[in-house]
Parts: structure tokens; C-alpha cells; sequence
């Protein structure tokens, strides 16, 4: 379980967020949890003979070098992805995505820009760019690729894309502290909404379905079909192609535990990859000086698979 706590201004509620952990069922994986450290490497390269084409299995075992304080190892392991088909986009975002889980967004910019220049048709390649770009304090690059999401009509299987683009544009250009080139951006858009809970679910593959859902102390569920709780929270139009991002925002939470989980609804893909790589974003006080952040990478196995991704508890 992956805990931070946030201790706001006074008069403010503290936020605490607690992820659960990827935990696949492999056998190698066994193999290498009761290893000691010194023993992993040996360990992988023998598994490695049998596993070679898997995509699943370097994103397992890095995953676990990476927890185990073991990054210079797990990183070398992940590079393999990249090797494995140079051109494939979901690989490349997979790679790209635990890198930045990993802390190495420098890492990771290159492949999105490889990502970008493949798939310049999807909003994706570019707001993935975009935030990692945030992430290394390029601000300015980052806040001209989101404005070319928000500035440009999308097909129709990526609804509202343009609205959460939109919402990071200006968290950047508010929480920045630096000046930034806005004159292409007309002021009716330049407006920030800060946001005291803020849920993202993206994943890696096309034609999946998964969707976002948010249980908040009141009982309800803020999913597709109750998009909007009584407590004011809002969850984004349902992406049933591909990629997401599905976005659950809630200005001023009321105290409490909010659970996040992710349905598996539907996949029409063939891919390479096995599993669908899926990443969910926590923030809170999202848009302020005061935000905090967690990120966690899962694989989901079977569609109609409904998993508990974590917990929020705002207390007062």
C-alpha cells in the first residue's frame, strides 16, 4: 500500500491517499520476492530465456525492482519494452508511463515525442507529452501542446478531451510561477478551477472500455451512468474506444473515505502487450500550491474485472 498525507493551511482538511499495489500472479515473480536483493539480476536473466517476447513480464519484474529500491536494475530491466517493437505505440507508452511512475519523466519525454510523431491524430499523444513536459518544469512547451488539444475538433471517440486538457492548462499556468507565453489562448479560457479531489484514469491500449468509479462518504457512486453526486462531484463522459483519460472532479469534499475503482467493461483489441495497462492519478487540492499527487500503474487480466484502486480520506 502506497500512503502519503497532506497537511494544508489551517482552517483547510488533511487529505490522505492510499493505493493498493500491482500484484500479479507469476511465478517468476515469486521467485524473485524470496530472493535476496543481491540475487534478483541472476534471477530475471534466467527467467528472461522463457519470457523474452513478454511484455507483461518486464513491466512485473521492474515494477518489483523499482519497489525494492533496486532502480538502476529496474530500469534497465523496463528498457527491454522498448526494444521489443520499436514502432509499437502501446509499448511505448506503457515504458513511458512506468518511467514517469519511477520518477523519470526525462526518460519518458523521448518516447512520447516518438508516440506523438506515430499518432498525431490522437489528443492522447499530445496531452501525454504535455504533462510529462510539466513534470520536468518545461512549462511552456507543455502548456502549447495542451492548448493544441483544447484548440482542435477531435473524432467523436475522444469526448471532452478538449475540457481536461483545458482544466491542466490552466492548473499549469496557475501553479507554475513563471510567465508564460498565453497570446495564443483567448481570455475566456484562461480561468483556474482548483479543485480539492481530482481522479484520472488513463490506459494504454485502443478499443478497451474501462471506466472510472468513485464511492464518496455518502454511499453514492459517481460513474457513467450517475454522473453527477449530490455532494457536487463530476465524472467526465465515458471513453469506450481508447486511451481515456475519465476524470472525476469534486471542488470542496465533504469529510470522509472515498474509494476509487476501475470496471473493465469491454476489450476489442488484439495487442501484443497481454493485459491492459491502466494508470490512475489522485490529486488533491489539484490547481493550488498545495497540490499532492499519487500514481499508480495496474494490468488488468479479464474484462467485467472490477478492482479497488485506493482510497481518499479527507478528514476535517
Amino acid at each position: 500500500t502506497l500512503e502519503s498525507t497532506q497537511e494544508n493551511s489551517p482552517g483547510k482538511s488533511s487529505r490522505a491517499i492510499s493505493l493498493q499495489a500491482w500484484n500479479p500472479n507469476a511465478g517468476y515473480l515469486d521467485r524473485l520476492r524470496n530472493a535476496k536483493p543481491g540475487e534478483r539480476y541472476a534471477i530475471y536473466l534466467e527467467e528472461r530465456s522463457e519470457n523474452s517476447r513478454n511484455p507483461g513480464f518486464y513491466v512485473d519484474v521492474a515494477g518489483l525492482l523499482l519497489d525494492g529500491q533496486q532502480p538502476d536494475i529496474g530500469l534497465r530491466v523496463l528498457s527491454n519494452l522498448a526494444e521489443l517493437e520499436l514502432e509499437n505505440v502501446e509499448l511505448l507508452r506503457t515504458l513511458a508511463n512506468r518511467l514517469v511512475e519511477a520518477g523519470r519523466p526525462d526518460l519518458a519525454r523521448p518516447l512520447l515525442e516518438r508516440v506523438l510523431d506515430l499518432r498525431p491524430d490522437e489528443p492522447q499523444s499530445l496531452r501525454d507529452l504535455a504533462l510529462v513536459c510539466a513534470a520536468l518544469k518545461d512549462y511552456q512547451r507543455a502548456v502549447d501542446l495542451l492548448w493544441r488539444v483544447v484548440d482542435h475538433e477531435w473524432d467523436g471517440r475522444f469526448p471532452d478531451v478538449e475540457l481536461i486538457a483545458l482544466g491542466e492548462l490552466n492548473a499549469i499556468v496557475a501553479t507554475c510561477g513563471q510567465e508564460l507565453d498565453l497570446s495564443r489562448i483567448p481570455d475566456k479560457f484562461r480561468t483556474n478551477l482548483p479543485l480539492g479531489l481530482r481522479v484520472v484514469l488513463t490506459w494504454n491500449a485502443d478499443d478497451c472500455d474501462i471506466d472510472l468509479w468513485v464511492h464518496d462518504p455518502n454511499g453514492e457512486k459517481t460513474y457513467y451512468g450517475a454522473p453527477l453526486s449530490s455532494q457536487g462531484g463530476m465524472i467526465s463522459r465515458d471513453f469506450t474506444g481508447g486511451y481515456g483519460p475519465e476524470e472525476f472532479l469534486l471542488r470542496e469534499p465533504k469529510p470522509g473515505k472515498y474509494l476509487v475503482r476501475i470496471n473493465y467493461f469491454g476489450d476489442r483489441r488484439q495487442t501484443l502487450l497481454g493485459p491492459v495497462a491502466v494508470q490512475v492519478h489522485i490529486f488533491t487540492g489539484f490547481g493550488t500550491a498545495a497540490q499532492e499527487e499519487k500514481l499508480i500503474t495496474l494490468r488488468l487480466g479479464a474484462t467485467r474485472e472490477t478492482l479497488d484502486v485506493g482510497s481518499i480520506v479527507i478528514e476535517q
